[in-house]
């Protein structure tokens, strides 16, 4: 692992503009569902030739509320979340940024406005917290998840195998604004935020700069 360098942006841009499209449309919404994310994300990565783990354990994210209170919410006591690391030890989360579409596990009465931005990225800001329990050992318990994460993995790999002679040709250095990203918020490894087209990530740093951020529960 080393820490001081990264997945390249074109890798970045293209892995979670496919996986997040393509899982939200098979699923319906791929907010339920970190463990499929996680599953299709590594599958991805590992046909670009970069092996990923998936983590399991605890982790807590701040939502901003229609009154525009923060509040930790996330996985943690009985509920457990996903995500992948790279070998340059990048967290890699494709849910939180969609988080506001389901009910908190411990406030189910909670109402949302802004969720905190996608992540692949080996500095976590302050306002996402994860806490490794190991290593997911990934079994498809039903018919139904695996119809899923197999077509789920065949859309993703079909369109890398299309995309994958001019990714190979992108470098680092090509310009953001010519990749193509899904439109929501993304932080990627040194501290740079990608914002969607609504602006969501300014108003929900406006929010947390005027209230501050609560004491969180990890």
């Amino acid at each position: 692992m080393n820490p001081t360098q990264q997945t390249p942006l074109p890798v970045i841009a293209t892995v979670s503009r496919l996986v997040t499209k393509v899982v939200d449309r098979v699923t319906g919404d791929r907010s339920d569902y970190p463990l499929l994310v996680t599953c299709v994300v590594q599958r991805a990565l590992s046909h670009l030739g970069i092996q990923t783990n998936i983590f399991y354990g605890q982790a807590a994210w701040i939502e901003i509320m229609e009154d525009q209170t923060p509040l930790w919410v996330g996985c943690w006591g009985d509920h457990t979340h996903f995500w992948n690391v790279t070998p340059h030890g990048e967290i890699v989360d494709l849910t939180t940024s969609v988080s506001y579409r389901k009910k908190a596990h411990q406030n189910p009465a909670h109402r949302p406005k802004y969720s905190p931005p996608l992540v692949w990225s080996n500095e976590i800001p302050r306002f996402i917290k994860y806490v490794p329990e190991g290593l997911a050992e990934v079994e498809l318990d039903s018919d139904r998840d695996q119809r899923w994460y197999d077509l789920c993995v065949s859309e993703v790999l079909q369109k890398l195998t299309e995309i994958e002679p001019n990714l190979k040709k992108w470098t680092e250095s090509a310009p953001t604004f010519d990749l193509d990203f899904p439109d929501e918020p993304l932080i990627v490894s040194g501290k740079r935020l990608l914002d969607d087209g609504a602006e969501t990530f300014k108003h929900y740093d406006r929010a947390l700069k005027v209230h501050g951020i609560p004491e969180g529960p990890l």
